[in-house]
């Protein structure tokens, strides 16, 4: 049998048979197994098809056997002039693929048959659907046409089809065309399908791409055919929240959506909307996801017309629909955490755009993804204009959403994106400063190469963007980054109604025992960590707590001055400070480890870097020291500028040559932990990391002290001991270890093993300093690279090879001094699911990166457990 009829009542799941009914055949076979009230029709293999090409009237009688199910099922008859049977013929290849030629509508309708057609449809319309038919024929039988002069007349007769606009003009052309085709196809209904149906034999069989296709041969229904007629539209739920709520629209009297003005599906009549619920909880639970299903009711009676994926969906409404499917044992815990891509998960926590609100809006695409999500904001171009805004709208309490627009942004300007909705700038690329910093305060990011920053304006193509203007940021894991000239509405996550919290707990079973930490140095930030079930803090980056307004100050002081006394005032004011930021991350953290590093970046990242702040911070030292000039002020800051400044004044190197800022740091740590287990009976457990060591010996002297004649640099154990002498307490344990971001130390990890606790590897220094490139300017070459084929991917998102052969080294020798040593991975690299793979095929304990790149890098380790466990 090579002919296979289908209906809601009628299929075959033959496996044997599905395989050469194509994919369009296949999936009509499978809604027809589901109940679907879908239209009657039938399929023609391949094999059957080629058999009437070689022996006409081969498949006559069961095609007309064929049909006459249809009518059956449809209550109309193909070829009656009075309510006729109109069918489409469908390509269905073995492939779901684009071809040139797919599909033919209203297949019977010819000189016999119109009338009674238009009698419910009107004749303008039926006359419409005609000409477009008989274009098609035309179309389809120029794909086999080989005589030159016979092209230019179909091609000719073409042209004259499209440019008819009402029913008199397609009566005329219909003349014209009656000379190049046999009489019957325009009088009998069953002699057109015929010669419709060996026309497209002929061009499958000089098709090499498609030439295996079979044909489908289905039932047409209309949704103007009468008062109880209309066509629809619905997804199985809300494909932006996941409500489980039919969402879509449907049109009377019409035959599709531009025919009138559609109305909510959720006011049609009581008993199409019940049935129309049932087929979304059939389609939902067959293919495990939200599905775009169109509908006609013809007459009264449904049928589903058409039923695919729904493209837009988010994934909050996936994660939500697959919650409810696991709730009711359609899917298992292993399907829910497979059928999400980790990166996704962003998109749950950031708002998205409302892309109805969009559409008419202009915009730019390109870019580089900093940090995902969508913002809408007035634009200011540097920190000091956006926080002055920031203060005037806090103050009269008016709207407060900016975006900052920069060349580059540094440590001073922190402050602004941490007030602002979004950042873009021109420099950098994932791992520059403005996106690692957005990422870790749940910001927006961008970078925009092509924007060109003027004295008051910046110009992206054509456009100009005063300082003032609104924009729109859309920033996704999977597109390119999009700007939107004005204001677009923004649908708002809520973290506790998305379905992520429920997600994650799933996601938990499958954890092990390799554990996520979060970057964190905010009590908000460590906050949201737990709620994502981190499992500590990998990462508290204490120069980003100095950046506060009333702190800047104070530290830039502490830096620029020369009195030993001065500097102690200081200390003891920032320490003050200190022990309470501690103190609020181990309260949260309950016991669970915090990794604290200690002071990282450059001091002359602290010092002023524009105009303002530099009058700020001058009119701030000349309170407490009026002798001191201007002129002396700045020249002592411009002396701290360094030349390489991330291979320079930085890191361990701040203990050794300013030995009294570490100590004020570590004192706050134990101050803190022994003050929180006084007051509050808890036990914390810190872990000190020290920063851009290089050798063994930097490591020993910061944790043991060591005297030289005039000088003394005091231990970690010294500081310790004196400060739970105070507190009357018994120890609490505690570690020191170091962060392993130059290749010397990885080298050298057996050496420095001896004296660290713990290892934790910072790649993005890591990776700047074994290829020899910035993160923040290797935007600017990378692209060229990338053409040629000379670097694949970013090294800043991607862990190469060389970092990765580090690490590998790092770990076994630093493994052969400390066994059980722990080691993870800290910073931007820490979310990206293939480096998540990298460190568990390592053997390293864990990753730690943003909070909100959590349940990314959760996923992910679920996913490689669940893969290397099958």
């Amino acid at each position: 049998m090579d002919i296979y009829s289908f209906s809601s009542e009628v299929f075959t799941q033959d496996e044997d048979v599905l395989d050469v009914l194509g994919y369009r055949g296949r999936r009509l076979m499978h809604l027809s197994s589901l109940g679907i009230p879908i239209l009657p029709g039938f399929i023609l293999t391949n094999d059957s098809l080629l058999a009437e090409l070689d022996s006409p009237g081969t498949n006559n009688s069961a095609v007309q056997k064929s049909i006459k199910n249809m009518e059956d099922v449809v209550g109309k008859k193909f070829g009656d002039p009075d309510n006729p049977l109109l069918v489409k013929y469908v390509l269905s290849p073995q492939l779901n693929m684009i071809d040139t030629f797919s599909s033919l509508h209203n297949v019977g309708l010819c000189g016999s048959t119109i009338d009674g057609f238009a009698s419910f449809v009107g004749e303008e319309f039926a006359y419409h659907e005609y000409r477009n038919m008989l274009r098609r024929v035309v179309t389809l039988d120029l794909e086999v046409e080989t005589d030159v002069n016979r092209r230019k007349l179909l091609e000719k007769k073409i042209d004259s089809l499209k440019s008819c606009t009402n029913a008199e003009q397609t009566k005329s052309t219909l003349v014209e065309l009656e000379g190049l085709y046999p009489q019957e196809i325009f009088a009998d209904s069953w002699a057109q399908l015929e010669f419709i149906q060996v026309l497209y034999t002929k061009y499958l069989k000089e098709s090499e791409s498609i030439n295996d296709s079979s044909l489908l041969v289905q039932a047409m229904t209309f949704g103007n055919y009468g008062k109880k007629s209309y066509f629809g539209s619905f997804f199985t739920r809300d494909i932006v929240n996941g409500e489980n709520k039919l969402d879509g629209q449907y049109f009377l009297n019409s035959f599709d959506a531009t025919s009138s003005d559609g109305k909510g599906i959720d006011t049609i009549s009581k008993d199409i909307y019940k049935d129309l619920n049932s087929i979304a909880r059939l389609l939902e639970n067959h293919y495990k996801e939200i599905r775009q299903v169109k509908f006609t009711v013809e007459d009264g009676k449904l049928w589903v017309i058409d039923q695919q994926e729904a493209d837009g969906k988010s994934t909050q409404a996936h994660i939500r629909t697959l919650l409810e499917l696991n709730e009711m044992g359609v899917v298992k815990d292993e399907y829910l955490i497979n059928d999400i891509q980790p990166t996704r998960l962003a998109e749950i926590l950031h708002p998205v755009i409302d892309r109805k609100s969009a559409q008419n809006l202009p915009s730019s695409r390109g870019g580089i993804s900093g940090s995902v999500g969508a913002a809408v904001g007035r634009v200011f171009f540097s920190t000091d204009e956006l926080m002055k805004e920031y203060r005037i709208a806090t103050q009269r309490g008016l709207e407060s959403d900016f975006i900052l627009i920069m060349k580059s942004t540094y440590a001073e300007d922190v402050k602004a994106i941490e007030v602002c909705k979004g950042v873009i700038t021109i420099e950098g690329g994932y791992a520059s400063h403005a996106p690692v910093v957005a990422r870790s305060l749940g910001k927006v990011a961008m970078v925009k190469p092509e924007l060109k920053l003027l004295k008051s304006s910046v110009k992206i193509g054509d456009i100009t963007i005063k300082e003032g203007d609104y924009i729109t940021m859309d920033v996704t894991s999977y597109d390119k980054p999009t700007i939107y000239f004005g204001k677009v509405d923004l649908i708002k996550p809520s973290i506790e109604e998305s379905g992520i919290l429920e997600y994650l707990n799933i996601v938990q079973k499958f954890i092990g025992d390799f554990d996520v930490h979060a970057n964190a140095d905010q009590p908000k930030d460590a906050q949201l960590a737990r709620l994502f079930l981190a499992d500590g803090i990998g990462l508290c980056r204490t120069e980003h707590m100095f950046f506060d307004e009333e702190r800047i100050p104070l530290f830039r002081s502490l830096i620029i001055t020369d009195d030993m006394s001065d500097r102690h005032k200081i200390l003891d004011k920032l320490g003050q400070m200190q022990t309470s930021d501690f103190y609020n991350l181990f309260k949260i953290m309950e016991g669970h480890p915090v990794t604290i590093r200690l002071l990282d970046a450059p001091l002359h990242e602290f010092l002023p870097h524009t105009r303002d702040s530099m009058q700020e911070f001058v009119a701030f030292y000349r309170k407490d020291h009026p002798k001191v000039t201007e002129a002396e002020i700045r020249l002592r800051c411009d002396m701290m500028g360094e030349v390489n400044p991330m291979l320079g004044h930085r890191g361990i190197r701040v203990a050794i040559s300013k030995p009294e800022v570490y100590a004020m740091q570590i004192r706050s740590i134990f101050e803190a932990i022994y003050k929180l287990k006084v007051e509050d009976g808890i036990d914390s457990r810190p872990e000190i990391m020290l920063p851009v060591v290089m050798s063994h010996r930097e490591v020993k002297t910061v944790r043991f002290g060591k005297r030289i004649e005039g000088a003394e640099i005091l231990g970690i154990r010294d500081i310790e001991e004196a400060v739970r002498q105070k507190y009357d307490i018994d120890a609490l344990p505690y570690q020191v270890g170091t962060m392993i971001e130059l290749p010397g130390a990885a080298l050298n990890a057996d050496k420095i093993a001896r004296y660290a606790d713990f290892f934790s590897f910072g790649t993005n220094d890591l990776t700047q300093t074994t290829n020899g490139i910035s993160r923040d300017d290797f935007n600017s070459f990378f692209t060229d690279y990338n053409e040629y084929d000379l670097l694949e991917r970013n090294p800043f998102k991607y862990l190469n090879g060389p970092v990765k052969e580090l690490v590998q080294i790092a770990k076994e020798r630093g493994r052969m001094v400390r066994p059980n040593m722990k080691m993870g991975l800290c910073g931007e690299h820490g979310a990206e699911p293939e480096n998540v793979s990298f460190c568990m095929d390592t053997g390293l304990n864990y990753v730690s990166c943003s909070p909100y790149g959590i349940p990314i890098a959760k996923l992910a380790v679920a996913q490689y457990n669940l893969k290397n466990k099958k």
